[in-house]
């Protein structure tokens, strides 16, 4: 038995298949049209990592750390207004028994995984372009956690917050003049900033 055909000599399958790419095409132009933030994968993979500028970091010198948590806390002042270990964008691991402390705190990778997975990337997940300061903006950030995912180290470097729910990663107290607080407060001198030009990764 032949297969019904519609108008134009399409078969029944055929039309549907047609007519149901068209809308799904037609519906992302519009959404795309409506929101200039937003990003298909395709477009993520066309910038050129090489391109982006690259930041300072911080470095951790786990042999004068004393785990005492003033860099929690002064990050967490700065960014959030409270202080709070879950508030801050560093994370200070201690193990006491051993009087050994280790400080994960974002890399400023030179070609950020995390930034190339923000589907609202440059909106919600962004680059400083003078700086090369990776940095998150809050108000356009929607907590999807692709960024987390993406996060190539391990514990992440970048994590949500534990209310909001938004993206949290060392900015390097981007619009701060003194630069970033936690290694200008820490006690015991165990965190430096190391500027783009002498980082050796």
């Amino acid at each position: 038995m032949a297969k019904k055909r519609s108008d134009n000599g399409l078969n029944r399958r055929q039309f549907i298949t047609g007519a149901g790419s068209a809308f799904v095409t037609g519906a992302v132009a519009a959404f795309a049209t409506l929101n200039p933030s937003y990003h298909e994968a395709g477009a993520a993979q066309a910038l050129k990592p090489s391109s982006l500028p690259v930041s300072g970091l911080i470095v951790h010198n786990p042999k004068v750390c004393a785990g005492c948590g003033v860099c929690n806390m002064m990050c967490s002042l700065q960014h959030y207004g409270e202080s709070g270990l879950s508030l801050s964008n560093a994370e200070l691991v201690r193990d006491p028994f051993n009087a050994e402390f280790a400080f994960h705190v974002c890399q400023q990778c030179k070609s950020p995984e995390c930034y190339f997975a923000c589907p609202n990337m440059d909106a919600a997940l962004c680059i400083d372009r003078e700086t090369g300061v990776t940095y998150v903006n809050q108000e356009e950030c929607v907590g999807c956690g692709e960024c987390v995912k993406a996060c190539p180290f391990e514990p992440k470097r970048i994590k949500l917050h534990p209310k909001t729910e938004l993206s949290m990663v060392c900015d390097l107290c981007r619009n701060r003049k003194e630069g970033p607080i936690c290694v200008e407060y820490c006690p015991m001198k165990a965190l430096t900033y190391v500027p783009a030009g002498k980082r050796s990764g």
